[in-house]
């Protein structure tokens, strides 16, 4: 029994390991892109913050092969994805971060915000003007609830079924579907993302997650 308790528990960890490796090549070339044409057009400072943002969000992505990391750094990751957001569309959209400071300690999985702001610009808000994402992020008893809320055109209840069928790598690398299967693998079904959604209103995607402390990482 303890022999296929080990087994499972190693078959777990790789899947985990193999969902986190769906990187979104099509963002990356898109930003190298627009690096570029900022250095054809003189714009030197702002290449340089777009670079150091995105050399951030790539260290953060390897976490030196860590599953989970501190919130704090989550954050930091998904500041980074909208640094440059902001940089390559300019105008369409602001945003806001509110995060309780006492969250910031806590770990989750890597890369859980980043996909489900990257469905609210693409899907949500479609880039269009006046698109607003707001993040936030408290404690509710033992758990950690995550927010992506946008203003954006909102999802019939097909549209939000189709989310947790599709895992997104076709269009836009890791979807909300790769999340929710990754929260799932390491914390239990009790977790994941629910959705709610109103048409021509806008949708917020909730993410749910146990309090796991620098100690409690390593009994998963």
């Amino acid at each position: 029994m303890e022999e296929v308790k080990a087994e499972e528990t190693t078959l777990r960890k790789t899947e985990l390991k193999a969902l986190q490796a769906q990187i979104n090549p099509h963002f990356l070339y898109n930003t190298l892109d627009s690096i570029s044409w900022m250095c054809e057009e003189g714009k030197t400072e702002e290449a340089v913050l777009m670079v150091n943002s995105l050399a951030k969000l790539f260290r953060i992505s390897i976490s030196r092969g860590q599953e989970i990391i501190p919130i704090e750094k989550e954050v930091q990751h998904a500041e980074c994805y909208l640094k440059i957001q902001k940089f390559r569309y300019t105008n369409h959209f602001d945003y806001e971060f509110d995060v309780e400071e006492s969250c910031n300690a806590y770990y989750c999985n890597k890369i859980t915000l980043q996909p489900l702001i990257e469905n609210a610009l693409y899907h949500g808000l479609n880039m269009m003007d006046d698109g607003h994402i707001a993040i936030r992020i408290r404690e509710d008893g033992d758990d950690i609830v995550m927010e992506v809320e946008d203003n954006g055109v909102g999802m019939s209840e097909e549209q939000i079924a189709e989310l947790f069928v599709n895992d997104g790598t076709d269009n836009h690398g890791i979807g909300v579907k790769n999340v929710n299967d990754r929260i799932k693998i390491y914390f239990g079904d009790k977790y994941g993302i629910t959705v709610r959604s109103e048409l021509d209103e806008g949708t917020c995607v909730t993410v749910r997650i146990p309090k796991v402390t620098e100690e409690r990482k390593y009994e998963k």
